[in-house]
């Protein structure tokens, strides 16, 4: 695996740990939140940057990491998330939420959000636990969702079809149940599928929700990811997945 695999793969794990404590914490007091770490050095969130003036109102710019980090908190608010030249992303934020990696992981205090585009060398693990090498996956939407289905390791659901923010395409989801044994995994982390350089993993269990979209003819692929929650968790959490619209990028 590629060193930035396993690098991304330490922000997941540290993305993941902080979420089995909050479940952990949830279960002895509801009133409790835990606010998710970061593998690199981050800031709190301040006060609420303005709103650029390429920018829709209320969408705000997302902030950039300090210096020698790659990941800032941000205060809750609507933001703008560049997926390249071309496209972009708007989502919904809420109060402790921690962005790594320029807006490609938003950790909020309940799960992990994912967002790529899924080119023709996005994929899935031969193995998910024993050989993480990613196999690219066909380039549409259909074949991705073909690939997801078959996954080892992992319970997936039937896909259904989905309109996410002006996309359509496919649900899935998917879990990692708790008595599987990641003792003899890479890491102790199942892998999940993605671009290469961008695949992480995490320890089971495991509960993903997971869209395939074709937007505007580019496929892109949103994960909801949430390693020790249990259901009555993901109940509570917040919809953030469901604001995300798709844009143009200024």
């Amino acid at each position: 695996m590629r060193t930035t695999s396993l690098l991304r793969t330490s922000v997941a794990l540290a993305a993941a740990t902080a979420l089995l404590g909050a479940c952990s914490d949830s279960d002895a007091d509801d009133d409790t939140t835990a606010t998710p770490s970061s593998s690199e050095s981050s800031e709190p969130a301040g006060s609420t940057p303005s709103t650029p003036a390429d920018l829709p109102a209320g969408v705000l710019a997302l902030p950039e990491a300090p210096t020698g980090g790659t990941s800032i908190d941000v205060a809750a608010g609507r933001y703008r998330v560049r997926l390249d030249d071309a496209l972009s992303f708007d989502v919904t934020l809420p109060a402790g939420s921690t962005v790594h990696d320029n807006g490609l992981f938003l950790a909020t205090p309940s799960f992990v959000l994912k967002t790529e585009l899924a080119g023709e060398e996005y994929g899935v693990p031969r193995d998910p636990c024993t050989d993480q090498t990613i196999e690219p996956a066909g380039s549409t939407v259909e074949d991705l969702v073909a690939a997801l289905s078959d996954l080892p390791a992992y319970e997936v659901s039937a896909p259904e079809a989905v309109e996410l923010g002006g996309a359509e395409g496919a649900y899935l989801e998917a879990r990692v149940p708790r008595g599987y044994d990641d003792s003899k995994c890479a890491g102790g982390a199942v892998q999940l599928p993605g671009n290469p350089d961008t695949a992480v993993g995490g320890p089971a269990p495991y509960t993903g929700r997971w869209w395939v979209l074709d937007v505007e003819g580019r496929r892109v692929v949103v994960q909801q990811n949430c390693w020790g929650c249990s259901d009555r968790d993901l109940a509570r959490a917040p919809k953030t997945a469901g604001t995300i619209t798709f844009t143009a990028t200024p």
